[in-house]
């Protein structure tokens, strides 16, 4: 969940050709404020191909939980 909302807010900020609207740009205003990681790792989750990535565990309805 966290690559895929990374991606979001890449797609949101980044423009091709703007050094003021760049991928160290935006990871610096955009991205490292509310998840703290490295560029490299930065830049390794917007290569990840999204269609690659699992969708969280759905619950089972038949599931007892502990806290309700």
């Amino acid at each position: 969940m966290r690559i895929k909302h990374v991606c979001e807010i890449t797609q949101q900020h980044y423009e091709q050709g703007n050094a003021a609207r760049c991928y160290k740009m935006v990871w610096q205003r955009y991205i490292y404020p509310v998840y703290p990681m490295c560029y490299r790792t930065y830049l390794s989750y917007i290569r990840t191909p999204l269609s690659e990535l699992k969708e969280p565990p759905r619950e089972d309805p038949a599931q007892l939980t502990l806290f309700d």
